[in-house]
């Protein structure tokens, strides 16, 4: 899916961006990938700038612009050499719009198959204002997207910017939904000979004792069994990759991000709905919060994309 084909990577020149740089370029010297560049101009940011109290002129917003974009296409520049220095190809859009909406325009533009993208995992009034752009990407993209954030558990080498994934843990839920992107997650596996870890988090319904008392007692363990039986199963089914299971108990974006870190999980291939309104409230907020608190990276796929990488 990532073989010879083009990988976007969105960019602010931010530390956090330029740390997820080292994944695109690593990525792409793996997958022999072309790496496009996108760095957008922010619209409406630049429609608040005020000069001395007062709005700017036409002629002073069209300065501006026309200074930062010459300023972003030189930084382009030296992005460009560090991909040639590497051996990998490149090319740079710098555009005018909104982030999200141009990130993902591009993404289809340049026909990419993945888009690697800084997050910065943060929570509160920083994270509406520095983490709803990838967010939004997320949810929206039509293609896997890579996230990552500084600092976290790396899986990229410093010394000559090498892929070495040991362990991909894949959520599910059962669910013909998620089954579709289990075969992201084992082509990963078998790409870089690493123990994919099919993982199931039981959430249990609270259940109030004095309306149902056996079901307040029995149904968690029964669901927890149940799940059990279902990971073994999908791990039976599976012959051409090293493979572990696992079930934990407890809110399911939490587990996964705790299991991750205290096992040394190197990534996450999670399913996304990319909804949005209340059906992304219901089925889709899983994965965009392990992408927000999980410490090392996370592949997003949305299951109609499927495939091999």
């Amino acid at each position: 899916m990532f073989r010879n084909s083009n990988i976007l990577v969105p960019t602010d020149f931010s530390t956090y961006a330029n740390y997820a740089l080292k994944y695109a370029i690593a990525m792409a010297k793996q997958f022999g990938a072309t790496l496009h560049y996108a760095h957008v101009l922010d619209r409406s940011a630049l429609a608040g700038v005020r000069g001395n109290e007062m709005w700017l002129a036409e002629s002073e917003s069209h300065a501006l612009i026309d200074s930062m974009r010459e300023h972003a296409t030189s930084r382009m520049a030296h992005l460009t050499q560090i991909a040639d220095d590497e051996g990998v190809k490149s090319e740079t859009h710098v555009v005018l719009g909104n982030p999200t909406e141009e990130i993902l325009r591009l993404a289809e533009q340049t026909d990419s198959t993945l888009i690697v993208m800084a997050t910065h995992g943060r929570s509160g009034v920083e994270h509406l204002v520095f983490g709803s752009v990838a967010e939004k990407v997320v949810r929206q993209s039509a293609v896997p997207v890579l996230s990552v954030k500084h600092p976290e558990r790396e899986f990229v080498k410093e010394y000559d910017l090498s892929l070495e994934i040991k362990r991909v843990l894949f959520p599910t839920d059962f669910s013909p939904f998620s089954d579709k992107a289990l075969p992201f997650a084992k082509s990963f596996a078998k790409e870089f000979d690493a123990t994919l870890i099919i993982f199931h988090a039981t959430e249990v319904p609270i259940v109030l004792p004095e309306v149902v008392p056996d079901s307040a007692v029995l149904l968690g363990p029964q669901l927890e069994d149940e799940s059990r039986q279902l990971v073994q199963k999908m791990c039976d089914s599976i012959s051409d990759v090293k493979v572990e299971g696992e079930v934990r108990v407890g809110t399911a974006f939490r587990e996964i991000a705790s299991y991750a870190e205290k096992t040394g999980v190197d990534l996450i291939v999670v399913p996304t709905h990319g909804r949005s309104g209340l059906s992304h409230v219901l089925f889709g907020s899983v994965a965009e919060k392990v992408v927000r608190v999980a410490r090392c990276p996370v592949l997003t796929i949305r299951p109609e994309y499927g495939g091999e990488v």
